[in-house]
């Protein structure tokens, strides 16, 4: 079976007048088969004709890697509704006449856009840069559509800088769709309890009920907004981030003592404490034997070190163990105690936070919910910062956010 031209288009209500190929392009001349429009002015049918209009060139999905352009040969109808009979030309659905392509090549240019960057589609398309700027402005929303949600059991907030050394911070607020998939509800210009709070009360009352937790790091400004607008949401601490602040007290304690091993051993023996860092870093369950003898012959010249080491273990166990909020809670109050009594000073910042945050903190053991997925979607947004050389306003980063995570299916041939 042959395949005509106007199959190939897929453009209903398009008549194909002629084709022209040529070693770089194919050209089709079109015309719309209808014999009326709708009336600039009314709205309603323009059925008298009045004269031929312009000829629209049209970029179209290309054909074999040539490039296609469609000739849009266009009519001028009069409104016989209006009084002063005005005359409108004909126009379809199908083209973006500010980007002088059809919708289908707009779309398939914001598929291209999708892990790629602007100034890469405009090489390999040879598309102006304003164009395709113009089309993400156009048809990607800087604005969550709430109409694509029916809960939101989940929310994360977390902060990123926009521009690397730089105090710009703007607030990512995410969630997880029906599949488990991050998705994107607002990049907050700054991480103010008032920016945050605000957001939070423009989602739809309806939606904001079926908020039950909230991922967050140990910033009051996010706490203190959510509590306020969210009172039957627990907001968790995340794991990760109190696993990070007692990590770094060891880390820290452990740049002390390696100054103070390297002033009193002799250079040879020094040299034998090589790799240490790492080992101390890793869990003890994962380390293998040659790093439990390197770590033996550290713990063996500070002691310090040794006590704190087996302290900071015996935290992450209880992280590890099935416990309920209240156990977590005695738990932990006898991790505090231990510390307390033992004189090591290198937790005391975080037994402050410990203390601080211990209701947001033993929410985790309630569900045992973390914020990894919500660290795995900002690392993912940081990689688009890179890739874009930067991205300068949070509207912007939202269009990309979303492009890159719902554009593929949003914008299907």
């Amino acid at each position: 079976m042959s395949v005509s031209i106007e199959n190939l288009l897929d453009i209903p209500g398009v008549q194909v007048l002629r084709t022209e190929i040529t070693e770089q392009e194919i050209s089709i001349h079109v015309k719309i088969e209808s014999n009326y429009t709708r009336c600039h002015k009314c709205g309603q049918k323009a059925t008298e004709f009045h004269c031929d209009g312009e000829t629209l060139r049209l970029r179209h999905l290309p054909i074999f890697e040539r490039r296609v352009y469609l000739y849009l040969h266009t009519k001028r109808y009069r409104c016989l509704h209006c009084d002063d009979r005005p005359s409108t030309t004909q126009h379809g659905e199908w083209y973006d006449l500010a980007a002088h392509c059809t919708t289908a090549f707009a779309n398939y240019l914001l598929r291209e856009i999708v892990g790629s960057t602007l100034l890469e589609v405009t090489r390999k398309h040879d598309v102006a840069y304003g164009v395709l700027r113009g089309l993400l402005l156009r048809y990607v929303s800087d604005q969550v559509d709430w109409g694509e949600f029916t809960q939101l059991s989940v929310l994360g907030l977390d902060e990123i800088s926009l521009l690397k050394g730089h105090g710009d911070f703007v607030t990512i607020v995410s969630t997880r769709d029906s599949e488990e998939r991050p998705a994107i509800l607002a990049v907050l210009d700054g991480r103010e309890k008032e920016t945050v709070k605000a957001f939070l009360q423009s989602i739809p009352p309806a939606l904001r009920a079926t908020v039950k937790e909230v991922c967050a790091d140990m910033y009051e400004g996010f706490a203190n907004a959510v509590t306020e607008v969210l009172p039957a949401a627990r907001v968790v601490a995340d794991r990760f981030h109190v696993a990070r602040a007692y990590r770094a007290a060891l880390d820290e304690l452990r740049k002390i003592e390696m100054r103070e091993l390297k002033a009193i051993l002799k250079p040879e023996e020094y040299a034998g404490l090589k790799g240490v860092l790492w080992a101390l870093r890793r869990n003890h369950d994962d380390l293998t034997d040659e790093e439990l003898e390197l770590l033996e012959l550290l713990f063996e010249c500070s002691p310090t070190l040794r006590r704190a080491y087996k302290l900071r273990e015996k935290l992450t166990r209880i992280f590890e163990t099935d416990h309920t909020k209240a156990s977590a809670r005695r738990a932990l109050r006898r991790w505090m105690a231990e510390v307390t009594q033992c004189g090591l000073s290198c937790f005391d910042k975080f037994l402050s936070t410990l203390e601080n945050w211990l209701d947001e903190i033993t929410n985790y053991f309630i569900n045992r919910l973390t914020s990894g997925w919500v660290e795995g979607f900002n690392n993912k947004i940081k990689v688009l910062k890179r890739r874009c050389y930067g991205i300068k306003s949070p509207a912007s980063l939202f269009r990309r956010i979303w492009l890159d995570l719902n554009g593929i299916d949003a914008f299907a041939h």
